[in-house]
């Protein structure tokens, strides 16, 4: 199968890159069989090693940067499979769900509807590279092709979604890469598009501030990146998710990434000295019934 995933697709690849090296770890968070069929399938370069060293000390440094971002996504993949877990409820949709596999891993209740939204050559590429290898979803699975940026609501309720039931949204990995407006807009649209009893995990953007020291930063990245310095600072100051969703009259929580390590018994460091990376953190919510 030859890939056609291009930007957020690299990523994407690289996401579940990381998911398959969690899952050789003896002590892991998440075990993902199909994660390492996803990357193969791509017929990307990833620099991801395929299996955890047994010796850190002779790891690259190189390599130990890779090494933490598995430990993140580790961490943010149980933290969201026990939030769908606990929340137990029938409808789902994961925007930005790039090469998800929860469709296919998690033990779902007897029908359950995953709708996964993203460009159309990004859910097309995970439905064939999983009929391929006679994988079955375990929920009835459908496949939305919409961008987040453009009108999606109207598509994906004529694919059978019910804005009427109660429904579980996962926005994972997804505002970091959306402008503060399209992040505004996307919490908007999952708010009127929740029924009493709805709920959400969201993975925040790191806040920027449009400050003169941060400008001399941002510059720095963009001409680092070739971003267009107009779309580095379209993503200063995001919208606070816990604050718009209190303002719809949902209850709202923050987890903070130090929570999740306490919680999972796990590091986000190699070396005790080693900086902890800087991550948004994740926020949680629940419409209530009426």
């Amino acid at each position: 199968m030859t890939s056609e995933l291009h930007g957020v697709g690299t990523t994407a690849v690289a996401v579940a890159a990381a998911r398959a090296l969690e899952s050789t770890r003896p002590d892991a968070l998440v075990r993902d069989p199909f994660a390492s069929t996803l990357v193969e399938a791509s017929r990307m370069q990833v620099p991801y090693p395929h299996s955890w060293p047994a010796d850190l000390a002779d790891v690259a440094p190189l390599e130990q940067s890779l090494l933490l971002g598995s430990l993140y996504i580790g961490l943010r993949t149980r933290f969201i499979d026990d939030e769908l877990r606990a929340g137990a409820l029938r409808q789902v949709v994961i925007l930005g769900s790039g090469l998800d596999t929860r469709s296919w891993r998690l033990d779902w209740l007897e029908d359950t509807t995953v709708f996964e939204l993203d460009r159309d050559e990004v859910v097309s590429f995970v439905e064939a590279a999983l009929a391929a290898s006679r994988a079955v979803p375990r929920a009835r699975r459908i496949a939305v092709a919409a961008d987040v940026t453009e009108p999606w609501a109207a598509r994906i309720v004529a694919l059978g979604f019910r804005p009427a039931e109660p429904t579980h949204w996962v926005l994972e990995g997804l505002l970091p890469y959306l402008s503060a407006h399209d992040q505004a807009a996307v919490i908007d649209d999952v708010v009127h598009l929740s029924a009493p009893g709805s709920r959400l995990v969201v993975e925040r953007a790191v806040p920027i501030e449009d400050t003169p020291e941060a400008r001399a930063r941002l510059e720095t990245f963009a001409q680092a990146t070739g971003l267009p310095m107009d779309d580095v600072l379209a993503r200063t100051d995001p919208p606070d998710p816990v604050a718009m969703l209190l303002a719809a009259g949902w209850v709202a929580h923050d987890t903070a990434i130090t929570d999740l390590e306490r919680r999972y018994d796990r590091s986000l460091r190699l070396g005790a000295d080693a900086p902890a990376p800087s991550r948004g953190g994740f926020v949680t919510g629940h419409r209530p019934n009426d």
